[in-house]
């Protein structure tokens, strides 16, 4: 996204925020980058392992060395997995605490967004671009996250050590459940700054919320087959999106009334 071709509120929110744009870039391709290199060097680990003629599961005499050395990277490729699922869960936390505190938040609490409504730009067109810009980057990034973290999931049925699509942060971090979980952090950070307009009092709020969602999600996941239970959850946290966006759109008319 250029904020050379862009106009208007969405050109200037872009132009504020370009370093986090950036940074965040960066950290999603270095994941990227190193999920694939693990693999590749597990891969190439696995193909020594079977040039030395041993066995996992018939050890035999001088090849304990070698296979401890084999099974350690298998097992240290799948908790790179396991922190990957992490972060990938926990991210629209990380995505509302930004939207309910350096981008809405604190332009509230600072009152700069008057700037901006001063300056033919009405206060809804200045929500929709404070809210389209990440929502946009999230759909985008996130979907290609989750991707590559499937791709690396499922790698590990090549492995010891097989990652469950049942397991909590596997569930929630492949198909559109993520990019629909991060969504709705974007809403819910926007609501948060927009009800209480302070800074710091948002941001916490936020993260408390977000968990809670977390932990509420995982909590009531019934057991069953993997994409039925993933569209079932899409559309729920999709419509929670909608609602929180249609709510603090309520508010911004009622605050600026």
């Amino acid at each position: 996204m250029s904020a050379v071709t862009l106009r208007g509120p969405v050109r200037l929110v872009v132009r504020q925020h370009r370093l986090v744009l950036w940074i965040s870039g960066a950290l999603a391709l270095a994941g990227i980058a190193l999920v694939i290199g693990a693999w590749w060097f597990t891969s190439a680990s696995a193909d020594d392992f079977a040039g030395t003629g041993c066995s996992v599961r018939h050890t035999v005499t001088g090849c304990g060395i070698q296979v401890r050395h084999f099974l350690s990277i298998e097992l240290h490729y799948a908790r790179l997995l396991d922190y990957a699922g992490l972060v990938m869960t926990t991210l629209p936390v990380l995505i509302g605490l930004y939207v309910a505190g350096p981008l809405i938040g604190r332009e509230l609490e600072d009152g700069t967004y008057r700037l901006s409504w001063s300056q033919s730009v009405s206060p809804a067109r200045w929500l929709a671009a404070k809210l389209a810009v990440p929502g946009v980057l999230i759909v985008a990034g996130v979907a290609v996250l989750s991707a590559v973290y499937a791709w690396g999931s499922s790698r590990t049925h090549e492995t010891h050590y097989p990652a469950q699509s049942s397991e909590p942060l596997v569930n929630g971090a492949m198909g559109p459940v993520p990019v629909a979980a991060a969504l709705l952090g974007v809403a819910l950070g926007a609501l948060i700054a927009l009800l209480l307009r302070r800074t710091l009092a948002s941001m916490t709020l936020t993260v408390v919320v977000s968990l809670a969602l977390i932990v509420a999600r995982e909590a009531v996941r019934p057991d069953g087959a993997f994409w039925p239970l993933q569209l079932m959850e899409t559309g729920i946290l999709l419509v929670l999106a909608a609602a929180a966006t249609a709510l603090a759109f309520r508010v911004l008319r009622r605050y600026h009334a």
